[in-house]
């Protein structure tokens, strides 16, 4: 009886030195556990707009406006807020230029784009993405005027909303010449109560699109 005793106190020993099966089990629970609770979605470039401000007069009054394109590659994709960010490049044909002023829509095509080298589109790429589906940071490279360079800007989520904002100074670019041409043919609209015509270097960005939310693929 003694002996039926002790081989079975030995193996109770073994087993509590010896939670392999256990772990394992827990992890896979855990595993799991984190995969369901990630929300994945699909990017729709349809439901995607861009919009930007720049500014006149000494006093910085905004004039905004948007393209009528902008693609996006690849077209529809899926994943996580950061994953689908992390992935995207895009192309803005600056023909297409909207800031429901026709004349003035004509003048920014033809004498600030048209000024710069190889700018028939904007082109660029998401390069580095820092945070989670809800906010964070990200890295853009833009090129235009056949320059390349990478700005800094943030992202925020709300419900399927996903609001992107950055801000660019043209000179990063060498297109201060591009500027004072279009204050040059805008003269008397870029005029404040001061007289001074001006047209600023700066520009501020907001980039908006709608995702589909999507069961775990795998």
């Amino acid at each position: 009886m003694k002996k039926v005793i002790l081989i079975s106190l030995f193996g109770l020993l073994i087993a509590a030195c010896n939670p392999s099966s256990n772990s394992r089990s827990e992890s896979s629970k855990t595993e799991e556990t984190t995969v369901d609770s990630v929300q994945f979605y699909e990017y729709q470039r349809a439901f995607t707009k861009l919009t930007w401000t720049a500014y006149k007069t000494t006093a910085k009054v905004g004039v905004s406006g948007s393209f009528d394109e902008f693609n996006v590659n690849p077209g529809v994709s899926y994943g996580t807020v950061t994953a689908l960010l992390d992935q995207l490049e895009f192309s803005i044909p600056v023909s297409t230029t909207n800031s429901q002023n026709e004349e003035r829509d004509g003048k920014i095509a033809a004498t600030f784009f048209g000024s710069m080298m190889n700018t028939e589109n904007i082109t660029g790429k998401f390069t580095s993405v820092a945070g989670n589906d809800t906010s964070g940071s990200i890295r853009i490279e833009i090129s235009m005027n056949d320059i390349a360079y990478e700005v800094d800007g943030a992202y925020a989520v709300e419900g399927n909303k996903v609001t992107i904002n950055t801000s660019i100074h043209l000179g990063d670019w060498k297109a201060e010449p591009s500027v004072s041409a279009l204050n040059k043919v805008c003269d008397d609209l870029h005029k404040g109560e001061d007289g001074i015509s001006k047209l600023w270097p700066e520009v501020d960005i907001v980039i908006e699109t709608s995702l589909k939310p999507v069961s775990n693929a795998s």
